[in-house]
């Protein structure tokens, strides 16, 4: 599991008190366009089947966190969808399948993409590929 507040790089987000379980500071304020990286996440000879997110919003928009590989624009090796939790603090799991490109060691980007409506998507507490 990768703690969101432990990035690497960031445009665009912010950290603040988190109230999940076992959560001192989650990732905020993810609106279109923003993102964070982790540097060396290694995957393995194997992709990993899944991909699980823990994300929380009050928002009434929708889109995606894209988990690319070694930049902003690079390749998309799966996506969450975020939609209201029922607050900025209320958490829930979302899962994605993780394509065949998802193995070695890369910086990994987590990148907020527009669905509908405007304004900020959603906050980021960890998250885990599973095999």
């Amino acid at each position: 599991m990768i703690g969101a507040s432990y990035y690497d790089e960031q445009r665009g987000t912010a950290v603040e008190k988190c109230t999940d379980s076992g959560c001192g500071q989650n990732v905020g304020s993810l609106t279109p366009g923003d993102y964070v990286a982790y540097a060396d996440v290694d995957f393995g000879a194997t992709p990993p089947a899944s991909l699980s997110a823990r994300v929380a919003s009050a928002s009434t928009a929708t889109g995606f966190l894209d988990f690319r590989l070694d930049s902003p624009t690079g390749q998309v090796v799966a996506s969450v969808g975020t939609s209201g939790t029922g607050g900025w603090q209320t958490w829930a799991s979302r899962t994605a399948t993780v394509n065949a490109a998802a193995t070695g060691v890369h910086r990994l980007y987590v990148v907020a993409r527009a669905g509908s409506g405007s304004g900020d998507l959603t906050n980021l507490n960890w998250f885990r590929f599973d095999r």
